[in-house]
């Protein structure tokens, strides 16, 4: 991934909030020399310096096939959106300007292990749950589904850890813009509905 200091991100108490924040994880492997890539949603575990993913995937996906082992590299996209250059307030001077993209990216790098014991896979699937429940007002419980039904379901998964080495962020947000120009940006996507990426590009100035 081409890395601009300007838009490159390396905390990474900053890097795993992203991830908590934006879960669902492009996990990119190799199959035969072949790539492949499978969405994922994924939750973290720290312990003070080590930092694991983890999530869950169908048997009948042949991921486990391959995977076991191997160094994989996972993305967490956040938000993006196009940028005219109608928006800068310097294109009606010069017109030195061309269309971009904005957006969030992590890179992971690091190596999975597929596992299938059946508390790993319950706690695992609970955990999962109950971080996404946490904001419903009555959070579904994973004891609400019948006990045979669920031991059925649970048959039906293997788990994945990633051991995480390498994170890296890219967040391209047109730091590189005049403030009369940002300012734009942000007032443009505003007023086109994107207030997601509104909020992430005026975040990069406080």
């Amino acid at each position: 991934m081409h890395l601009p200091p300007l838009f490159t991100e390396t905390d990474r108490t900053v890097l795993t909030d992203f991830i908590k924040a934006h879960p669902l994880g492009t996990l990119i492997s190799i199959k035969d020399g072949t790539p492949q890539a499978d969405l994922l949603p994924f939750y973290v575990v720290q312990q003070d310096d080590t930092l694991t993913l983890i999530a869950h995937f169908a048997k009948a996906n042949p991921l486990a096939d391959y995977v076991n082992g191997a160094d994989v590299m996972i993305l967490f996209y956040g938000e993006q959106g196009y940028i005219t250059p109608n928006w800068y307030p310097s294109k009606h001077v010069h017109h030195r300007h061309v269309p971009t993209w904005n957006y969030e990216v992590v890179q992971v790098r690091g190596r999975a292990s597929v596992f299938d014991d059946v508390k790993g896979l319950m706690r695992a699937v609970g955990t999962l749950t109950n971080i996404h429940e946490s904001t419903q007002d009555t959070p579904w419980k994973m004891k609400d589904a019948p006990a045979d039904y669920l031991a059925e379901e649970i048959q039906g998964i293997l788990g994945l850890t990633i051991d995480v080495g390498e994170m890296i962020g890219k967040f391209k947000l047109s730091q590189n813009r005049e403030q009369g120009d940002f300012d734009s940006v942000v007032q443009g996507l505003t007023d086109s509905g994107q207030m997601g990426l509104a909020e992430a590009v005026a975040r990069t100035r406080g």
